[in-house]
């Protein structure tokens, strides 16, 4: 089993806090804790997906933009959660922000199941040079 970086609470709550600043005028606020939970906990339920990285992160894309935890960003939500999980084990997006929306929007609207998700992931991803991060999470040069 490969080393997998996990999501936890803080830095889920980290990630809606810089959407909260990037997006200032929006009501980015949790209204429910069912998805961010089910995230959470991947680590526990990874093996039925097979440790697949990819996978995971349509898990996690797909779970939160359709759980709707946010009172208004979810989609952006659900795409930064997914990508910064990626980041964490080394994976970079590599989708033009066209690319990025339109798979969010196809989410959201149901047209796009796991496996639509995942392969997304899977054509528009690339292996990244490994980042140092601090305890806080934030990278280190």
């Amino acid at each position: 089993m490969r080393n997998t970086e996990w999501l936890d609470e803080n830095e889920i709550v980290t990630v809606i806090n810089r959407l909260r600043m990037q997006y200032s005028d929006d009501p980015i606020n949790i209204i429910s804790y069912n998805s961010i939970g089910y995230v959470c906990g991947l680590e526990a339920i990874a093996g039925f997906y097979d440790d697949d990285i990819l996978k995971l992160a349509a898990v996690i894309c797909r779970s939160v933009i359709q759980g709707h935890p946010l009172q208004d960003g979810n989609k952006r939500f659900g795409m930064c959660l997914a990508t910064y999980f990626l980041e964490l084990n080394n994976v970079r997006v590599t989708a033009d922000d066209d690319d990025y929306v339109a798979v969010a929007l196809r989410i959201a609207k149901g047209e796009a199941d796991l496996e639509a998700v995942y392969q997304w992931f899977r054509d528009n991803t690339a292996i990244s040079t490994p980042t140092v991060r601090s305890n806080d999470g934030s990278s280190l040069s």
